[in-house]
């Protein structure tokens, strides 16, 4: 029978009489989703770990970067084409072909990889927006009809909740042409006739 290895919050949440204190046990449940999530994310990060030397934008690189995108693949081809071709251009040191050539093959292979995680973002943010739109109608068509239930004497649990709902909706934008104030009275000619 293998031995129970206490922890030392274990140990912390069961006194000396040995009953639990509940005030110190964990108490967080962890969702399928959340479970889900967290192998996905698992994975992911294997996946990335494929990728060499995989660089992450920062403040200090990249404008470099950015000014430097807009230059097309063929003249970076040719560029390395001439460096190997003019001994010249080899003595300045300036361009190394080895390295350049395994870059161009490296963004080559990648750029597809990147149009495949960009779509799948894509999919994932939509999904994510799709399942909150739905609930929100079928939450506001609840709403609508709570107000209904609670103008009824006897629905007091329908009016304590419609005041909840309405607390955390929070302020939702004035429809065209309404205004915050009131309009102003006109003020009474002499004699109690509203001026014209």
């Amino acid at each position: 029978m293998p031995k129970r290895i206490r922890t030392a919050a274990a140990t912390a949440a069961t006194p000396s009489d040995g009953t639990a204190d509940p005030a110190n046990l964990p108490t967080p449940t962890v969702t399928y989703y959340q479970q889900l999530a967290d192998r996905f994310t698992k994975a992911l990060d294997e996946i990335a770990a494929i990728i060499p030397k995989l660089e992450a934008s920062h403040a200090a690189t990249a404008p470099f970067v950015r000014s430097h995108l807009n230059v097309r693949m063929e003249f970076l081809a040719t560029a390395i084409a001439a460096v190997e071709q003019v001994p010249e251009l080899q003595g300045v040191n300036k361009l190394d072909v080895t390295a350049a050539r395994d870059t161009l093959q490296f963004i080559e292979a990648f750029r597809p990889v990147q149009d495949k995680v960009t779509a799948f973002a894509s999919s994932l943010k939509f999904t994510l927006a799709s399942r909150k739109a739905s609930l929100v109608a079928d939450s506001l068509q609840i709403y609508s009809i709570a107000k209904g239930v609670a103008r009824d004497p006897g629905s007091a649990d329908a009016a304590s909740h419609v005041a909840n709902l309405k607390r955390d909706l929070g302020r939702r934008g004035r429809g065209k042409g309404s205004t915050s104030t009131p309009p102003a009275t006109p003020p009474s000619a002499p004699g109690g006739a509203t001026p014209a």
